[in-house]
């Protein structure tokens, strides 16, 4: 490994980690062909065709847009959240209340009281069903009042002409006017029974329905209508049971007779307090629900669950992100302490050859030296035997032929204590040379050191520098993160205003609370992160293996 890094010390460097190709590839899931502005485009585009006019507003406008926009259509190969909106509330529309609330729009009117479905006779009944109720039998009971005035009229004046016929003919007999009595009593008879009978059908008061009671009474009256009673009651006559019956033939009257129109008619205060304290409170058609119901919330849920998918993905990318860019540093740091290794032991050798160097050159020199001073040693002696020859002479016989001088002898002299101090002479050249050789040996030694002790310092310069850049690519990648996740969540925006509009156009209601995101995953740790070796940051690994 370490080999291979010495030899490849520049063909690995973080470009892959920040390059939006392998992000947009690897945690987008893009095609190769195409980048987050062509993304960006192609949403914007279903977004104003989804009827939003400035979609920008939520997206950042793209720098450069390399697919026209003409050729981005809905059925693209990335999934369109139009489509997926349409799939979902199609499947869900029944329970859309909004819908459901136009079927209960309540109408005074004829035409829509013919066309509303007959529902109140299987829910409480209204105080406008009431009020209608109450309209419609006072209605009844003048068209009833009227005929009976004119029936009457019409019975007083054939009497009055036939008791005139009889006083100018003269020709009645008792039986005539016995069986003239009888048609008399008939006819007022079968007109209250007429009026009784129908008003008991529209009436709800049980007191009309009775058939065990007195003969009328100006003074008995009724209490729900005001019309005279077929028997005379006190006026606490009514009870519970009675309010109970009340109140169910009222809910009969309001579903037998919807067809009489009659004026308003404002009703009793009792009977409207007591109508209204049953009139369930109606929801208005373009009333806010609430997202949490389960049709928003089921609908809502498979974009949490894209969502939560993608943030899945590109969380785990953002892990073998950091995880490659450590990976890349250590790599970069065992790199830089293989190279100082590799130098220092180079160093070291050529320090040791020059030390031997060094040590042959001083051997030399002493060779030298010794071989001077034997040298000198040796005329030392020869100058020393000539002078005592010539002043001594070793041959008696032989005669002199020069005069010895006491300046021969003074020669003499010196050159003997020259060869007595010739060997200290010789021992201290050889020490001072000795001594010389040893501080330039120690001097080459300190050189080494200092160049061992440079090299130590450039590594540790050269790691603090690479933690230093270390720290500002991981600032940089996390301001990338950030800036990537904001733009991610920013579309999620978008789509999720389309998913607003699309509901609220298909469900005719509006979604006033805010669609939240879902939370980020948490990092996961190193060892946790697994790079596959398709990935283009897998190099990071195999480099450190």
């Amino acid at each position: 490994m370490a080999d291979r890094i010495w030899d490849q010390p520049a063909l690995l460097t973080t470009a892959p980690i920040f390059d939006d190709a392998v992000y947009s590839s690897e945690a987008l899931a893009l095609p190769v062909n195409q980048s987050e502005d062509d993304l960006d485009a192609e949403l914007v585009l279903q977004a104003r065709q989804s009827g939003i006019h400035d979609p920008y507003r939520f997206v950042p406008s793209p720098a450069v847009v390399s697919r026209a926009m003409s050729t981005m259509t809905l059925d693209s190969d990335q999934t369109s959240s139009r489509s997926m909106h349409s799939q979902e509330t199609q499947s869900t529309g029944f329970t859309a209340p909004s819908h459901a609330s136009r079927d209960h729009v309540y109408s005074t009117d004829y035409m829509s009281a013919k066309r509303a479905p007959p529902l109140l006779a299987h829910v409480s009944p209204s105080l406008e069903n009431h009020q209608l109720s109450v309209e419609r039998t006072e209605c009844f009971l003048q068209s009833t009042r009227s005929s009976d005035l004119s029936n009457r009229s019409s019975v007083s004046s054939n009497l009055s002409s036939s008791h005139q016929e009889q006083s100018r003919k003269k020709r009645g007999s008792a039986l005539f006017s016995m069986l003239r009595k009888e048609a008399k009593q008939f006819a007022t008879t079968g007109l209250h029974s007429r009026v009784a009978t129908s008003y008991s059908y529209s009436c709800p008061s049980p007191l009309h329905h009775n058939p065990h009671g007195k003969s009328p009474s100006t003074e008995s009256v009724c209490g729900h209508c005001g019309n005279t009673l077929g028997r005379s009651l006190p006026k606490n006559a009514a009870t519970k049971a009675e309010k109970k019956s009340h109140s169910k033939s009222n809910s009969q009257v309001s579903v037998v007779s919807p067809d009489r129109p009659s004026p308003p008619k404002t009703p009793d205060l009792s009977e409207t307090s007591l109508a209204q304290a049953d009139v369930p409170a109606r929801r208005a058609r373009h009333e806010p629900i609430n997202i949490d119901s389960a049709l928003a919330q089921e609908a809502f849920k498979s974009f949490k669950v894209q969502q939560k998918e993608q943030w899945e993905r590109v969380s785990t990318f953002e892990c073998v992100q950091r995880k490659a860019l450590a990976a890349h540093y250590r790599n970069e740091l065992e790199r830089l302490q293989v190279q100082y290794e590799a130098r220092q032991s180079e160093r070291i050798k050529q320090h040791a050859s020059d030390l031997d160097r060094l040590e042959e050159r001083q051997v030399l020199a002493e060779h030298d030296l010794l071989e001077t001073q034997a040298q000198e040693a040796q005329n030392v002696a020869t100058a020393l035997k000539y002078i005592e020859a010539y002043c001594l002479g070793n041959s008696t016989s032989q005669e002199r032929t020069h005069n010895v001088t006491e300046e021969d002898f003074k020669k003499l002299y010196r050159q003997k204590m020259l060869q007595q101090d010739l060997p200290r002479k010789h021992a201290s050249a050889i020490s001072v040379l000795r001594a010389r050789q040893e501080v330039d040996y120690k001097r080459r030694l300190e050189t080494h050191e200092a160049e061992l002790r440079q090299l130590e310092a450039d590594l540790k310069k050269a790691e603090s520098t690479k933690e230093a850049e270390y720290k500002k690519e991981q600032e940089q990648l996390e301001a990338l993160i950030e800036t990537r996740r904001k733009r991610l969540q920013q579309r999620w925006d978008l789509r999720f205003e389309m998913w607003r509009l699309d509901w609220e156009t298909q469900h005719n209601t509006s979604l006033t609370d805010k669609l939240e995101h879902e939370e980020w995953p948490p990092r996961k740790a190193d060892h946790v992160i697994v790079i596959p070796d398709a990935s283009a940051l897998a190099q990071y690994i195999k480099a450190a293996a």
